[in-house]
């Protein structure tokens, strides 16, 4: 029995021995998680492997050994990368350790993660966390930002407009009128002509086919809900044109709005036949030589039907709807028409116009010549080279504002 009972006592004490042993290489020996042990893998039994072992300084279980759960950590050796559990005072520094800086987690070599520092954990095991589900770590990062791009966020503008944007719609009202500015009606004469210098000679020149009668249409810009009112300035230098019905502006006593043109005037023209006096064309549209090129409108066609071979300078808008005339005169050769001569022009004149309206412009003759500028008048401050020896009225925008 004695002898039984101090066996007993030897195997005691060895195995206490063992364990103490144990114990010391667990914490400050070569046995913690390296960057080729570690925590170690699951091995297909279910145990730990690995050189670095979680419950004795040899290593996890042996092939075969203690499954996760059996072979758990130890508490008094984990599975840090740097040799175990961190003591308060610092982790160990084994073999395995991260050598990064003292008392750190170590490396995360394996499938596990070491949170033991972002628990706050002292003096206690790490906790391996498994990996986590690629379905998981979607659900937590959310959306994949937008590569190179800025996510600012979309601003509420209303329904796009699919429309092209309205020509001269800036915020400057003048810039509606810009395809008027500069714009100039113009009939030279052949480069052939040389004029007399004889301001009162009342020289003609010919005229071509593509410059004595002309139709030509501009698209004014702006916003088609608005009207603005247009300051022209009209400069040139031409023949005129009687014109009835309508209203003259007492300024400039050649700007004329709405009417026709007419071959009567001041003049007593009351019983001329086509061919006769000062209807001798009748009318160009008709005229086997130069036949006009385009329709005459009603709003700005002779009641009579009657041209008398002067220039007529006309302008139409289609919004608000008006005809207007540039060259009115009152003057007559005391016979049946106007003068044979060309005037200087130079005035200006406000006119209303509506956003995105059709402006058209027609020069009409029909004898197939001109009373040319002898070379004498000039007019200053416009594009068109002067002198110029045949028929222009340029037009200049001065200014435009809103009417409403």
């Amino acid at each position: 029995m004695k002898t039984r009972l101090a066996f007993a006592l030897v195997w005691l004490a060895a195995v206490g021995c063992v364990h103490e042993q144990a114990r010391q290489d667990g914490t400050g020996g070569s046995g913690g998680s390296s960057s080729s042990g570690g925590a170690g893998s699951m091995s297909k039994s279910g145990g730990v492997s690995g050189s670095g072992g979680r419950a004795g300084g040899s290593g996890g279980a042996e092939d075969g050994g203690a499954s996760q759960s059996e072979a758990g950590p130890s508490a008094s050796g984990g599975s840090t990368g740097s040799g175990g559990g961190r003591p308060s005072g610092g982790g160990s520094t084994g073999s395995g350790g991260h050598p990064e800086s003292a008392g750190d987690a170590g490396a995360t070599d394996g499938p596990f993660k070491d949170t033991a520092d972002a628990a706050g954990l002292d003096d206690a095991d790490s906790i391996d966390t498994p990996p986590h589900d690629a379905g998981d770590a979607a659900a937590e990062a959310g959306p994949a930002p937008d590569a190179g791009t800025p996510d600012v966020g979309t601003p509420d503008v209303g329904p796009a407009d699919a429309s092209p944007p309205e020509a001269g719609t800036s915020g400057d009202p003048k810039a509606a009128a810009s395809v008027l500015d500069g714009f100039a009606i113009v009939k030279p004469c052949p480069a052939s002509f040389r004029p007399s210098g004889n301001a009162n000679d009342g020289t003609t020149c010919e005229e071509t086919a593509d410059t004595e009668n002309q139709h030509i249409t501009k698209q004014f810009g702006g916003d088609s809900s608005v009207t603005y009112n247009v300051k022209l300035r009209i400069a040139g230098v031409s023949e005129r044109y009687w014109y009835e019905g309508g209203t003259l502006d007492t300024t400039s006593k050649l700007f004329y709005t709405g009417g026709l043109p007419t071959i009567h005037g001041p003049a007593p023209n009351t019983n001329l036949r086509p061919g006769q006096g000062a209807c001798k064309i009748h009318p160009p549209d008709t005229d086997s030589q130069y036949k006009l090129p385009f329709t005459v409108p009603m709003e700005i066609r002779p009641s009579d039907g009657c041209y008398n071979g002067f220039n007529i300078f006309a302008m139409t808008v289609s919004s608000p709807k008006q005809s207007y005339y540039l060259n009115y005169t009152t003057d007559f050769d005391n016979v049946d028409r106007q003068p044979h001569k060309t005037y200087m022009a130079d005035y200006t004149v406000t006119i209303p116009i509506a956003g995105q309206a059709t402006v058209q412009f027609f020069t009409i003759d029909g004898d197939h010549h001109q009373v040319a500028n002898n070379g004498s008048l000039k007019v200053s401050n416009v594009k068109t080279a002067q002198p110029f020896t045949g028929n222009f009225l340029e037009l200049t925008v001065v200014d435009v504002t809103r009417a409403n």
